[in-house]
């Protein structure tokens, strides 16, 4: 299998992955309703695991957005510009978007280094290695730069109609 097809199976997947925790969200949201009015315990822990679910689903589903073309496009003001400004200013977002995205994955990567060499946890109901948190967000953010830099080299360029590819 080549590294291109592997790459797109792994932003699928992800996309599969973090759609999928907001089934165990909704399940784990319901089955705490009915043990509270059943007068039972709710699971401590679920408030918590729905938080970090939250915070996955969005890194993991990014990537596929960007990809699909439902990132956020302001086209109002650049529907009046020519089609050689709206290119322009449409490779223009995109560089900075990849150097924006690229540097928060570089600064959440140092960061999810630092937390594994300290052996620090984030602490609430239940205790998660406070690595894995960073993690997410470095993988999710440079995953996101690469999709934007495929844009940009393939040309696909925003200009009002979906990017679908």
């Amino acid at each position: 299998m080549s590294l291109p097809k592997l790459y797109s199976g792994l932003i699928t997947g992800l996309a599969v992955t973090g759609a999928l925790s907001f089934v165990f969200m909704t399940f784990a949201i319901v089955i705490n309703v009915i043990l509270r009015n059943t007068g039972q315990h709710p699971i401590q822990a679920t408030t918590a695991l729905i938080e970090y679910a939250l915070l996955f689903a969005t890194m993991a589903g990014a990537p596929w957005l960007a990809r699909q073309g439902g990132h956020i496009a302001i086209t109002s003001f650049t529907n009046f510009l020519p089609p050689v400004m709206r290119t322009a200013l449409g490779r223009i977002v995109l560089v900075t978007s990849v150097a924006i995205l690229a540097l928060l994955s570089w600064r959440a990567t140092l960061l999810t280094t630092q937390m594994w060499e300290r052996g620090t946890y984030d602490i609430r109901s239940i205790a998660i290695p406070s690595w894995v948190l960073y993690a997410f967000l470095a993988a999710g953010f440079g995953l996101m730069a690469l999709e934007f830099f495929r844009l940009l080299i393939r040309g696909d360029i925003y200009s009002g109609e979906s990017a679908q590819h």
